[in-house]
């Protein structure tokens, strides 16, 4: 495949910018992780000419790294921060921002498996869903680029799966990035060529612009970590990935910060993270796998009582339609709680 190099890196500097929503979506397996990941990694390195020259990388997804024993420890790659709440995020921002400036600064929060915190057109109904609505009215403030990560479109509700030029029901989408593996096959074998089909990502910057055909590009950071040396990192395609408002006050938190000059942010989280921690009484550990499991039955019990097949909430999660139906049978006996 021809790379146009230039063609791809004007589309990378017009996307990929502070303010910006993406969403990647596509069937299980077809490489959406994988993709979102490898185009972090070469913005971080400035791959992409005309780019921010500083990166920042904030995800829920989960890294690992090779110990010198051969295990791996949960650890991110300089430059990467692993997070799971809404509190953990607004720190990081400001320390990079007053460690390379906001002039030529991109900060990238990378969300994986959004379907699972802004479930379709309920969304609107929970407290996550508001707080991610007004957190997208905030983030260039930020230098701040939100990418969600989903299976499917319609498994978020409207104002994270419409475009922002929509002619109806505009969102806060800028561009979408669809993983099509049967299209690139046929494809590649159209066009007699060798490679695998998931190293393409079709690519729609607006509702009223075409389809591209984008390379994804490679990163050490996707590799099967079985094949990597002590000391290297890789994404972990195999973890859940949660994301969680948690009892972060964020509508006092906008509040907060609003009024001041660009010049007066950092300061401004800096002192409302102090008053927290004024207020603050110590946190219990929380079971991160078992509230996993029950948001993921709790959102699996929500789709069945809106009349969603089993088989169709099975996709939605990612599940096996057994275990959808053994949820439903502890959920009608009274045993959420037991996993």
């Amino acid at each position: 495949m021809v790379i146009n190099r230039e063609f791809v890196d004007s589309y990378a500097r017009e996307v990929f910018k502070p303010g910006a929503v993406l969403v990647s979506y596509g069937m299980r397996g077809g490489g959406k992780t994988h993709c979102a990941v490898s185009f972090c990694q070469r913005l971080m390195e400035g791959y992409f000419r005309g780019t921010p020259r500083h990166v920042v990388l904030i995800t829920n997804v989960i890294f690992v790294r090779k110990t010198e024993e051969g295990g791996f420890s949960t650890e991110a790659p300089p430059g990467v921060h692993m997070v799971r709440r809404m509190e953990e995020i607004f720190p990081i921002i400001v320390d990079a921002l007053e460690r390379h400036g906001r002039k030529d600064t991109l900060v990238i929060l990378l969300l994986d498996e959004a379907q699972n915190f802004l479930l379709g057109d309920d969304n609107s109904k929970t407290e996550m869903a508001s707080s991610m609505k007004k957190f997208c009215g905030i983030i260039r403030k930020f230098n701040l680029l939100l990418w969600l990560i989903s299976p499917a479109m319609r498994n978020l509700g409207p104002a994270f799966r419409n475009y922002l030029d929509a002619d109806s029901d505009p969102g806060n989408v800028n561009c979408t990035f669809r993983k099509d593996v049967p299209a690139a096959r046929r494809y590649v074998m159209s066009k007699g060529m060798i490679m695998d089909p998931r190293s393409i990502v079709y690519a729609r910057a607006g509702a009223k612009e075409p389809v591209c055909m984008l390379p994804v590009p490679t990163s050490p950071w996707t590799r099967d970590p079985e094949s990597i040396s002590p000391g290297e990192y890789v994404y972990d395609n195999l973890s859940s990935a949660d994301f969680d408002v948690g009892d972060f006050p964020f509508r006092e938190f906008v509040q907060f910060i609003s009024g001041r000059s660009s010049y007066e942010l950092a300061g401004a989280v800096r002192e409302f993270y102090a008053s927290l921690g004024e207020k603050s009484e110590e946190r219990p550990e929380v079971d991160i796998e078992a509230a996993v499991k029950r948001r993921e039955m709790e959102i699996a019990m929500r789709c069945l009582e809106a009349g969603m097949t089993v088989a169709k909430t099975a996709e939605v999660l990612g599940k096996h339609p057994n275990t959808i139906s053994n949820w439903r049978k502890k959920a009608n006996a009274g045993l959420r709680g037991l996993f």
